[in-house]
C-alpha cells in the first residue's frame, strides 16, 4: 500500500471516531461550551443538561480557552518557537497554532475523539502534529515519535497544562510536573490555568460540588492555590494572578453565584525552568 493510501485509510478512520454520535464525548461538549462548531446535537443536550447542575460551567471554560490565547501571544513575542499542549481538546481555529504562527506544536489528549479529529485537521501540516498521550504516563508522551520529532531539546519549550490537574490526582501532577521538568530544556516554560477551591470552612459543601460534576460526566478535583502551585515544584512560579487580572476583565466579572459555593477561582499561571 502507497503512502498515500495509508493516509487516506487514516484519515477515514479517524473521521469514523470523530463522526460516532451515539454517545456525548467530552471534548465536542467542551468545545460547543467554548463558542466552537466541531460537536453534534446529542452533545449540545448533554452540554445544557451539565450548565443545569453547573451554571458557572460555560463562564470557566470559555476563561480557560481565552488564557490560553493570551498565553499564547505572550510567549510567541517571547520568542518560543515550539509548544507542547496537554488535554487540548478539539484543535478549533482559534487555538494555539492561531496565536503561534509558523511555530512547532504538539498537541495531545486521551480522549479519542479529539486525537482523532486532531489528526484528520493536521494530516498536511509538516509542523502540527496531535498524539494520544496521558498524563499519567508522561515518560511515555515525552517519547513519542511526533515530539521526538518536532521538539528540539537544545530551545525552550513552552508546555501547556491546562484543565489537566482537574482529572489527576495530587502525586500524579507531582509526577507529571517532575518528569516534564527533567526533561525540558533550561528557559522553558508551564502555562496553565490554575483552578482552585478556597479555604473551605465545611467542607461537605465541596464534596456536594464533586457530586455534581460527577452527574454532569466531569469528575474533577479541585485545590486550594498554594496546594496547586506546590504540585508543580520544581518549576518556578513567574506569574500567578487572577485569571480576569490576566485577561483585563473587570472585578465583578466573577460573581458570587459563580464561585458555586466554594470559592471557586482560577488564575492564570506561568512557571519557568531557571
Amino acid at each position: 500500500m502507497t503512502d498515500s493510501n495509508t493516509s487516506q485509510q487514516n484519515l477515514k478512520s479517524n473521521s469514523a471516531i470523530f463522526l460516532d454520535t451515539s454517545v456525548p464525548n467530552l471534548a465536542r461538549i467542551f468545545d460547543y461550551m467554548v463558542g466552537g462548531t466541531t460537536h453534534f446535537e446529542i452533545d449540545r443536550l448533554a452540554a445544557e443538561e451539565m450548565l443545569k447542575i453547573i451554571p458557572s460551567l460555560r463562564k470557566w471554560v470559555r476563561l480557560r480557552r481565552a488564557f490560553i490565547q493570551e498565553a499564547a501571544q505572550i510567549l510567541y513575542s517571547e520568542g518560543f518557537t515550539q509548544f507542547l499542549d496537554l488535554a487540548s481538546g478539539m484543535p478549533s481555529d482559534d487555538h494555539l497554532h492561531a496565536f503561534a504562527p509558523g511555530c512547532r506544536i504538539v498537541y495531545s489528549d486521551i480522549n479519542p475523539v479529539a486525537v482523532s479529529y486532531g489528526r484528520s485537521l493536521f494530516e498536511e501540516h509538516e509542523d502540527i502534529a496531535y498524539i494520544r498521550g496521558n498524563g499519567r504516563e508522561p515518560e511515555s508522551l515525552i517519547r513519542d515519535p511526533e515530539v521526538l520529532k518536532l521538539i528540539r531539546p537544545d530551545e525552550p519549550l513552552a508546555i501547556g497544562l491546562n484543565s489537566i490537574q482537574l482529572f489527576l490526582a495530587e502525586p500524579q501532577v507531582s509526577h507529571l510536573a517532575k518528569t516534564l521538568f527533567d526533561w525540558a530544556p533550561v528557559g522553558s516554560k508551564l502555562f496553565l490555568v490554575l483552578q482552585t477551591h478556597g479555604e473551605l470552612e465545611m467542607p461537605e459543601g465541596y464534596f456536594q460540588f464533586l457530586d455534581m460534576c460527577k452527574q454532569a460526566q466531569l469528575p474533577i478535583e479541585l485545590n486550594t492555590l498554594t496546594d496547586s502551585v506546590e504540585m508543580l515544584q520544581p518549576w518556578h512560579p513567574s506569574l500567578v494572578e487572577p485569571i480576569t487580572r490576566f485577561l483585563g476583565l473587570p472585578d465583578d466579572f466573577i460573581t458570587e453565584a459563580d464561585k458555586e459555593g466554594i470559592g471557586m477561582a482560577f488564575y492564570a499561571a506561568f512557571l519557568l525552568k531557571q
